[in-house]
């Protein structure tokens, strides 16, 4: 009998044992797991950033092309309109553009294209070829092609003692535009070409009898 109790003791504490280191590893695991609970929330991964896809230019950065810029220099319709002889006729700019230099193939002509409307109450003359721009950053002034050509060959003249000869001249402006020759209401159109250096790109017209033309751009 005693030897049948203690076996059953013995058993019984076996069994104690065992669940108590069942129950030990299943604290240990526990505690295992919250250690690795507060480690992730103190220390949160980092979240990778999404790839940046291209950036689109604004267009309000983008510099401009050259087509862009020539044609804000472009004389628009009604632009450049003057009054001519007081108000008895009208002066509008059709265009003022650089062109080449026949004589060296320089690009230091500019030709400046006009139109005159007679608008009644009398008669004058406007010459294109006394036609002058002012640079308005220097207050240079530029003449007209013909005039210059036609001073250079007086002085060449004199100094060899010749006679000039205008057997082969070609007139860059119109000779004149009449308000006599025209109705009231309408109008003639008119050219002088100008001398004007490359790096002048604005410059102030002065024509005949007309109001000024201030800040006028050089078109290409």
């Amino acid at each position: 009998m005693n030897t049948f109790l203690s076996s059953v003791a013995v058993l019984l504490s076996v069994i104690a044992l065992g669940g108590t280191g069942f129950v030990l590893n299943q604290m240990f695991q526990l505690q295992q797991s919250v250690r690795e609970l507060n480690a992730s929330v103190e220390n949160p991964p980092v979240a990778s950033e999404p790839p940046q896809s291209p950036q689109t230019p604004d267009s309000s950065t983008v510099p401009m092309t050259e087509s862009s810029q020539q044609a804000n220099t472009e004389i628009q319709p009604g632009q450049f309109v003057q009054y001519a002889f007081k108000n008895r006729a009208q002066v509008e700019l059709l265009s003022v553009r650089r062109i080449q230099n026949p004589d060296n193939g320089q690009r230091n002509v500019v030709n400046v294209q006009m139109r005159v409307r007679n608008l009644g109450g009398g008669n004058g003359t406007i010459v294109p070829n006394q036609t002058i721009a002012r640079n308005p950053e220097t207050s240079e002034r530029y003449e007209s092609y013909d005039r210059v050509t036609d001073r250079a060959a007086r002085e060449q003249a004199r100094r060899d003692g010749t006679e000039i000869d205008r057997s082969d001249r070609i007139d860059r402006a119109t000779t004149y535009i009449s308000m006599g020759l025209l109705k009231e209401g309408s109008s003639a159109d008119g050219y002088v070409w100008l001398l004007i250096p490359e790096e002048v790109q604005t410059i102030d017209l002065i024509i005949p009898e007309t109001a000024i033309f201030p800040t006028v751009p050089i078109s290409d």
